[in-house]
């Protein structure tokens, strides 16, 4: 291997090489390949070539806070492009898709710990010792982690995400929508909030019982678009991959998941349901991927006062009237007239639900206080 290439691994086999060459990156499978590395790249004895770096292997590249952070740091030793970013984060980048090498990494962090600690700035600390090892995307602030969990007495891994003054209180945001969200009966992973409101901490779910990863991928990758290009298509367009990627048997929850999900997106004022906040799960390849649970919502409006959602719907980036919700949920989704109904009333609910949620949580802070009535302001109860 020259320092141009790349090793790729999938679930710890080394699956291809990926290579940086004529200005394109090149990536060709081995004879061994046992699995694919992305659902839009199938196993064959051609390469694949592209321009940019694959949207697969640049799904999970650092942005924001994170990849300064491992910039800063290394930008004297390494010319910072692509193919050495995933030198350096390789081994420890989210999902079932290394590069480089295999390196096994065990912390003694307790989950009760990161949650209940007394120290101020902790998530600085672990930015300081964690950078390196979370390769992870989108702006905010956020690491990789591995901590024991004392309801299971397992070590278990977990997305750590923190914020910036910039938007203050996004981990309390976060912590509600998502409590909205569950309320209305869409999967989600298990999540927590610290004590001190500083960080939100997810689980992950694209790792089994036995350590071995998932496959996951975003409406980016699946859609052939760089990180860059989150904000252009539809959510038409994720209707359509959904209907030809999930396995039939699965496919009609999938449709009224993510229904649900833009609903609550737009009472929830989350203008930021891009095509990365939604993707795929599977184990063997192409036989039984089905949709990922819903993650990464807050209220945008709060910090963009005329924030609009992030994709277009119907040909328009508007907060969408009910008929423009119908026609896509019975022409697009596929759903019956009862089951939109069905949906709609549910989200509703789940917005009543949370505000009593929020009502409930007393705060003798008065910015917290005064942050969680814009909160509740901002949410609709009603399309």
């Amino acid at each position: 291997m020259n320092e141009n290439s790349l090793k790729v691994f999938v679930n710890k086999q080394y699956s291809g090489n990926l290579t940086h060459e004529d200005e394109q990156f090149v990536f060709n499978y081995t004879d061994s390949a046992e699995s694919v590395v992305s659902l839009t790249m199938p196993k064959r004895r051609a390469s694949w070539n592209s321009k940019k770096l694959h949207p697969i292997f640049e799904m999970n590249m650092p942005e924001g806070a994170l990849r300064e952070a491992i910039k800063n740091h290394f930008a004297k030793i390494y010319k910072m492009d692509d193919l050495n970013f995933l030198k350096l984060i390789g081994p420890y980048v989210l999902g079932r898709v290394k590069f480089n090498e295999i390196i096994e990494t065990k912390e003694n962090l307790k989950l009760d710990a990161i949650l209940h600690s007394p120290k101020e700035r902790l998530f600085e600390e672990l930015m300081q010792k964690f950078a390196i090892r979370s390769g992870v995307s989108g702006v905010q602030p956020k690491l990789l982690l591995t901590a024991q969990n004392r309801t299971t007495m397992k070590f278990e891994h977990f997305i750590v995400k923190s914020w910036e003054a910039s938007y203050p209180q996004l981990a309390l945001n976060e912590y509600f929508c998502m409590r909205a969200i569950q309320n209305a009966n869409l999967p989600t992973p298990e999540f927590y909030l610290s004590d001190d409101l500083s960080m939100f901490i997810m689980k992950r779910f694209d790792i089994n019982e036995d350590e071995s990863y998932l496959g996951f991928e975003d409406m980016c990758v699946l859609s052939a678009r760089g990180t860059d290009e989150k904000y252009n298509g539809s959510y038409e367009e994720i209707v359509r991959i959904i209907k030809d990627v999930v396995v039939p048997q699965k496919r009609k929850e999938a449709l009224r998941v993510f229904f649900g999900a833009l609903i609550m997106n737009h009472l929830l004022r989350n203008g930021d349901g891009h095509l990365k906040n939604y993707g795929v799960l599977y184990e063997n390849d192409f036989e039984d991927t089905r949709l990922a649970p819903i993650y990464d919502v807050i209220t945008t409006t709060i910090y963009i006062q005329n924030d609009i959602p992030a994709l277009k719907l119907s040909d328009g980036k508007v907060w969408f009237k009910e008929k423009t919700y119908k026609d896509f949920a019975t022409k697009s989704c596929g759903l019956m007239t009862k089951e939109y109904q069905e949906i709609v009333h549910i989200c509703y609910n789940a917005i009543l639900k949370t505000k009593e949620e929020i009502d409930a949580y007393k705060s003798t802070d008065k910015e917290v206080s005064a942050f969680l009535q814009k909160l509740k302001d901002a949410w609709m109860e009603k399309i």
